[in-house]
C-alpha cells in the first residue's frame, strides 16, 4: 500500500472519531408521504421531514395526533405510520438481495408490504414491549396500545405468512405462533390469541375507544363500528368454527 493511500485511510479514521455518526450515515430509505405533524429525530436533532427526506438507521419516527407518514425502503418495502405512533429503525442493510432489518415499534399502528426475497440471508423483525413479528414477503398491520392498564400488541396478516412471538418483562420469547393472510394475533400478558381478522375486530371493539388514539381512528368511527363487528363475528364464528387457536405461557 503506497503511502498517499495509508495516509487517507488514518485521516479517514481520525475523522470518525471526531465527526458524529451521522456524517457518514447513508440513507436507506426515503419519505413518500409526510402529512400533519411529523418529526424525525436523528442524533438527539429533531427534524421535520419533507416527501423525499431521507431516512437513516438509528432514526425515531414519530407522528402527532393529526400527522402520517409512509416511508420507502432500498429494498422496495414501505411502512406507513399512522397519528400518534412512535417508530425507530434500529437496524436495515441491504445489499444484493440479503437484507437484515429491526424496527421498533414503541406505541401506535404501522403498516407494511415487505419484499420478499428467494436466496440470500434475509430478516425483516418488527418489535414492540410485548411482542416480535418475524417476516420475509408479507403485508401486515402491527398495532401497539394500551387496552385498560394493559400494553397489548395486535398484528394482522394481509398477506403471506409471518411469526409472532410473546415477549417477557425481560424480553425473553415465551410463546411463539405464525399466522396467514386474514389472521390476527392478540399478544398481551395472558399469551398470544389467534383468531379471524371479523372475530378479532369484534372482539376489540369493547375497548376500542379507549385505545384509537394508537391507530388514529376517531372514537365516534370506532362507536358505529362495533355493531357492524357484532354481526361479522356471528358471520366469523360460523364460518371458521374451531379455526380459533390460543397459545398460554404457563
Amino acid at each position: 500500500m503506497s503511502r498517499p493511500v495509508r495516509r487517507l485511510l488514518s485521516f479517514l479514521l481520525v475523522l470518525q472519531f471526531i465527526i458524529p455518526y451521522p456524517v457518514f450515515a447513508a440513507a436507506i430509505g426515503e419519505f413518500t408521504s409526510v402529512v400533519g405533524k411529523v418529526t424525525q429525530t436523528r442524533a438527539n436533532k429533531e427534524i421535520t421531514p419533507v416527501v423525499k427526506s431521507p431516512v437513516e438507521m438509528k432514526d425515531f419516527i414519530t407522528t402527532g395526533r393529526d400527522g402520517s407518514a409512509t416511508m420507502a425502503f432500498s429494498d422496495e418495502s414501505t411502512i406507513a405510520l399512522a397519528p400518534n405512533s412512535k417508530l425507530q429503525i434500529k437496524e436495515f442493510l441491504f445489499k444484493d438481495k440479503s437484507r437484515k432489518a429491526a424496527f421498533s415499534l414503541g406505541i401506535g399502528k404501522m403498516t407494511a408490504e415487505v419484499k420478499k426475497y428467494i436466496g440470500g440471508d434475509n430478516s425483516f423483525v418488527v418489535e414492540s414491549p410485548t411482542a416480535i413479528a418475524g417476516v420475509r414477503g408479507t403485508g401486515f398491520e402491527f398495532v401497539v396500545a394500551m387496552v385498560g392498564t394493559q400494553l397489548t400488541t395486535t398484528v394482522t396478516c394481509t398477506a403471506g405468512a409471518l411469526s409472532v412471538s410473546a415477549l417477557s418483562a425481560t424480553g425473553a420469547v415465551i410463546s411463539t405462533t405464525t399466522i396467514v393472510a386474514g389472521q390476527v394475533a392478540v399478544v398481551s400478558a395472558g399469551g398470544i390469541t389467534v383468531s379471524a381478522a371479523g372475530a378479532a375486530a369484534a372482539g376489540a371493539a369493547g375497548t376500542a375507544a379507549g385505545t384509537a388514539t394508537a391507530a388514529g381512528i376517531g372514537v365516534g368511527t370506532i362507536a358505529m363500528g362495533v355493531v357492524a363487528a357484532a354481526v361479522i363475528v356471528g358471520v366469523v364464528a360460523a364460518a371458521t368454527s374451531g379455526t380459533t387457536t390460543t397459545t398460554h405461557h404457563h
